[in-house]
């Protein structure tokens, strides 16, 4: 069930990062000269927040140009949809398919976390908690993954040593 689930998962992240988009949260760094860039109006989210680091007055019009990461998420959790549904049907075992999205949305939410201003790093370094989590994440993701390997090794290498039985047919005339 889960092999099926996890692409419903991957669509319901981008519909949710399109919702940050709308509410402003989630933001990305601020940019300049990207054609696609975003601004937000007084009182959203990161304008407060670029208001608060001195790096806008409360008086302007809207925020600086930042990295619409929002849509980059939303576009990469479209894509890791797309990749689940399409290796579903070529998957070897049970699990393959949501090991496959356990391993790859850490290292997309890893690095899309670079972009994003809306948060500090942690524990003394640059990285966010988002990207511990992700570090944690992907690690697990390549465990479960190997689990699922050497289980399903053991099983075909037991299905291959044992003798087949021949099966009786009924001849109905």
């Amino acid at each position: 069930f889960a092999d099926i689930a996890i692409t419903s998962v991957f669509v319901g992240v981008m519909f949710g990062r399109l919702g940050c988009l709308l509410h402003g949260c989630c933001y990305g760094g601020v940019t300049s000269g990207l054609p696609w860039a975003i601004t937000f109006p007084p009182q959203s989210v990161p304008f407060e927040a670029l208001v608060a680091r001195g790096l806008i007055e409360e008086t302007a019009q809207c925020s600086l140009p930042l990295h619409p990461s929002q849509l980059y998420d939303a576009t990469s959790a479209l894509l890791l949809a797309l990749l689940t549904w399409t290796f579903y049907p070529y998957r070897r075992w049970t699990g393959e398919v949501v090991a496959l999205g356990w391993i790859a949305y850490p290292i997309n939410r890893f690095l899309i976390e670079f972009l994003r201003s809306d948060e500090p790093g942690r524990f003394g370094t640059p990285l966010t908690i988002a990207q511990w989590i992700s570090i944690g994440l992907f690690v697990s993701g390549i465990v479960y993954y190997q689990y699922l390997k050497r289980t399903a090794m053991g099983r075909l290498s037991l299905s291959l040593d044992t003798p087949a039985v021949p099966q009786q047919v009924l001849i109905v005339r």
